[in-house]
């Protein structure tokens, strides 16, 4: 075929049907544009709190050529100063702050030194203070620096007051200058400066700094002069440059995104069932016309190469709507996003925006290459038409037989490759293998539909074979036209049944986590009194608690114990992973309850642990490091390598890249640094509750009020870890409801397409006297039995997916143990409701048949 008649080729038989009747093509249009708009949210979303995070880093760091980074002694400064080849050094304290004003923000603090800071960092508000000068800016303790955009979004003016909550009580700060230049907008008016010597005072760092910008006389001898200022600062120091950091926290996220947009995907992977099904449908409306076209010439290639013509179109259609439609829907999803992120790693926000070019194109190559996918089979059927059968009445469904047994023996085929793939992974495959086995594990259950629909409509069929009257023949029907139709009702109930199990998967996985993690928290967290800063909520582990609190609650005469939990961020010193940072967590205290030991034997274990014999891993960090008992690990200290032997590993849900616990008095003894994060208070037995009050409000009194310190009792504690719980999986529980509305739709869709197929069958009915109700009930019972077949289907399927998430893909990237469990109630339930979701959806179609009149329907072509 020439080029041109190629074109008006495609145009007749593709774009013209399409233009004219786009109705049928509706749903997979739809189901191409929700998938790609839910994917490139949650891609909108990972990249807005990334950069969000970046900018404000950019704003601080972007001209220093190094970062000196951790607990500096001031003293060091001067060397620093005077290295070879440093050109300019200037000192910075980093914390972040709260606004009490404005629940639920927060800032980042720089502390600066304005003699030294001059091109090192993206601002100089020293410039434009209230009078301009210098004095302005050294003359007041409480003056800081914000940029207009933060004013003008929260209806300040320079020179008014503001509440900042950081280590202790709230403050209140004048903004007497303002932080410009592009970088400052870039940041989006997230941080905001006062002197240093104020930032120092306000931490209780005095005589230390947390990191020195350094710009160099010559950025080709970076490695050179970094080596001589690591001779000159601590061991646990880090000396990079400010790119690294950011690099790091990449690859703190990584897993995290990868989980979250391997889920986005989600619902374009239903929708591909029901893209294959349009295009199915699409194959057999046109069958005369395909059997025209190949009786004049056309060959079976050009027939496949159309189906695939109006698949791409369709796809492109789709991808289009969704890139459009994502910005909105970016917006809904950066919140849940960002409190995850906040929750589980480091304080980020995320405010949603448009794709970039890249996301875009990648979008546009999900959204086609999954049409393309789902309608290779109906172009196969399409190139396979015979022109003697396609006028044959009625013969549409024999045109296209489902080879069920074929279908269901590559589907077990499929399920022993998930499980070959799954004990890979576990045994150091790379992670990313979960997700294939966990699409394998849908697609084997999927292939396994049509021989599932015929066994129970054979087994129904000759059930209702048995029965008598008029009611039973109808359902009687209904299972024969589900038999003759299988080529459109297993595509359908593939796609539902795929939405049921991505349910009932996502459901068990998270009904087992939250379980694990509140026996584990039951077993672990036996003080009858939580104590922390109050900002920490929301920043994570930003602030210390005041001197003198531990100490405060020891001298209580109802208190019996307390303990103390601190952590700080050191790095690995071995030539394998020299340099890798690692959370260490620092105990002390008989409160802080028992540690929940993998290999048993905990009283000895912490015994070990209590008189510093030894470090405690986390499960998921002695996975990542491939260590465990008797092995040995060594931390940067100030002093030098700390080499310390693991005792055990641990159950520990905190953090995914894991923990290592040692004893305040290791701590002691190599960091010379103080403050904890939280307090843990055993009280005597017998204590009333209003005594513990009591002592709570007096302790408030004491250190800076309410809003200064989050305290919870025992039972408080545990709710607030099911609410910080229930937020990190809200991203996961809209993924899940997606999937359900749009398999939802597709139940809607293919009944209607059955009732325009059947017109003729309906029509003959109809003309030997099936009333209204008859024919109703004829379509909500291919309904009912559609929903009822895709939950039995989905349980099965959702039950082995369930292992592959929570055994392989969270034991592979998280490293969590995780105790499965299934929430039988509401599986129990997930059938009736299902069906009755299916009923609902064939509420339209049912009316639809009762339009259709017997003479027009039965008229011969």
């Amino acid at each position: 075929m020439k080029t041109g008649s190629r074109a008006r080729f495609l145009w007749r038989g593709a774009i013209r049907p399409l233009i004219r009747n786009p109705r049928p093509s509706v749903l997979g249009i739809l189901s191409v544009a929700l998938g790609v708009a839910v994917f490139l949210s949650i891609t909108i979303a990972n990249r807005s709190a990334m950069e969000s995070f970046r900018q404000a880093f950019v704003l601080v760091t972007g001209r220093a050529d190094l970062e000196i980074r951790g607990s500096i002694p001031e003293a060091a400064f001067p060397s620093v100063q005077r290295c070879d080849g440093v050109a300019a050094a200037s000192p910075l304290i980093e914390m972040m702050v709260t606004l009490p004003d404005f629940p639920g923000e927060s800032l980042r603090m720089e502390g600066i030194d304005p003699f030294t800071a001059q091109g090192l960092i993206g601002f100089d508000p020293t410039r434009s203070g209230e009078s301009g000068e210098l004095s302005a800016w050294l003359g007041e303790t409480n003056a800081i620096a914000a940029t207009p955009e933060f004013l003008a979004g929260h209806g300040l003016k320079q020179g008014e007051g503001i509440r900042l909550q950081g280590p202790g009580a709230s403050r209140r700060m004048k903004i007497t200058h303002l932080i410009g230049g592009s970088e400052a907008v870039a940041s989006g008016g997230r941080v905001v400066a006062t002197d240093i010597a104020t930032a120092q005072e306000w931490a209780g760092c005095n005589g230390v700094i947390s990191a020195i910008l350094v710009k160099l006389r010559n950025p080709a001898e970076r490695d050179e002069v970094a080596a001589r200022l690591r001779t000159l600062l601590p061991k646990d120091v880090t000396v990079e440059p400010p790119a690294h950091r950011s690099r790091q926290v990449e690859v703190m996220l990584s897993a995290f995104r990868l989980n979250l947009t391997a889920l986005s995907l989600v619902s374009l992977l239903v929708g591909v069932f029901f893209i294959g099904n349009t295009a199915a449908a699409a194959v057999v409306r046109a069958r005369v016309s395909l059997g025209i076209l190949r009786a004049v010439g056309a060959s079976r290639r050009d027939l496949f190469v159309l189906v695939l013509a109006e698949a791409f179109i369709g796809g492109l259609i789709g991808s289009t709507l969704g890139i459009m439609s994502a910005p909105l829907l970016a917006s809904l999803m950066a919140a849940p996003v960002a409190q995850t992120i906040t929750a589980l790693y480091l304080p980020v926000e995320a405010h949603g925006g448009w794709p970039t070019s890249y996301e875009a194109m990648a979008a546009i190559l999900a959204g086609v290459g999954a049409s393309l996918v789902a309608a290779w089979i109906p172009a196969q059927q399409a190139a396979r038409v015979d022109p003697k059968r396609v006028l044959h009445p009625g013969s549409a469904p024999e045109l296209f037989p489902v080879p069920a047994a074929r279908f269901a023996a590559c589907g077990a085929g499929l399920l022993i490759l998930a499980a070959t793939l799954s004990v890979a992974t576990l045994h150091g495959a790379p992670p990313a293998l979960g997700f294939p086995a966990a699409f394998f594990v849908l697609a084997g259950f999927s292939l396994m539909v049509p021989g599932v629909t015929r066994w129970t409509s054979t087994v129904m069929g000759k059930v209702f074979a048995q029965c008598r009257g008029s009611g039973v023949a109808i359902q009687r029907i209904a299972v024969e036209q589900m038999l003759r139709n299988l080529h459109r009702t297993a595509p359908t109930i593939a796609a539902l049944a795929a939405a049921v199990a991505m349910t009932v998967g996502i459901s068990v996985m998270i009904h087992s986590f939250r379980g694990s993690v509140m026996d584990w928290a039951a077993r672990t967290l036996t003080a009858d009194l939580f104590i922390a800063p109050a900002s920490n909520e929301l920043l994570g582990l930003a602030h210390t608690l005041p001197e003198g609190t531990a100490s405060w609650w020891s001298s209580r005469r109802d208190v019996v114990a307390v303990g103390t939990f601190r952590e700080e961020q050191v790095h690995l010193a071995n030539e394998r992973t020299n340099g890798e940072p690692v959370t260490m967590g620092v105990i002390d205290g008989p409160a802080r309850g028992e540690i929940d030991f993998l290999g048993g034997d905990g009283v000895r274990k912490s015994a070990e642990l209590a008189r510093g014999s030894g470090v405690a891993l986390s499960e998921s960090l002695g996975r990542r490091l491939s260590l465990g008992p008797g092995d040995t690990i060594t931390l940067q200290a100030p002093d030098g390598p700390l080499t310390l032997p693991v005792i055990d590993l641990y159950r520990d849900y905190t953090r995914d890249r894991g923990i290592a616990l040692v004893h305040a008095s290791v701590f002691r003894r190599h960091w010379n640094q103080r403050g904890v994060h939280s307090l843990a208070i055993v009280f005597r037995k017998g204590t009333e509750n209003e005594m513990i009050e009591r002592e709570k409000e007096a302790f408030l009194a004491a250190f800076g009020g309410s809003e200064a310190f989050a305290c919870y009792s025992n039972a408080g504690l545990r709710a607030r870890i099911l609410e910080i719980f229930n937020q990190t999986f809200a991203v996961t529980a809209v993924l899940r409801s997606i999937s359900i509305a749009v398999a939802f739709g597709g139940v809607m869709l293919t009944l209607g397409i059955l009732v325009m197929e059947r017109s003729r069958d309906l029509g003959v009915l109809r003309s030997m006297g099936a009333g209204d109700g008859q024919v109703i009930r004829l379509v909500l019972t291919e309904a009912a039995l559609i929903g009822a077949i895709a939950s039995v289907v989905g349980l099965f399927s959702g039950a082995a997916l369930s292992l592959v998430l929570t055994w392989v893909i969270n034991k592979a990237f998280f490293g969590w143990s995780i105790q499965l469990a299934f929430p039988w109630a509401e599986l129990m339930f997930l059938p009736l409701w299902m069906t009755s979701t299916a009923l609902v959806a064939g509420a339209l179609p049912a009316r639809t048949a009762l339009s259709i009149t017997p003479a027009a329907s039965i008229r011969m072509e």
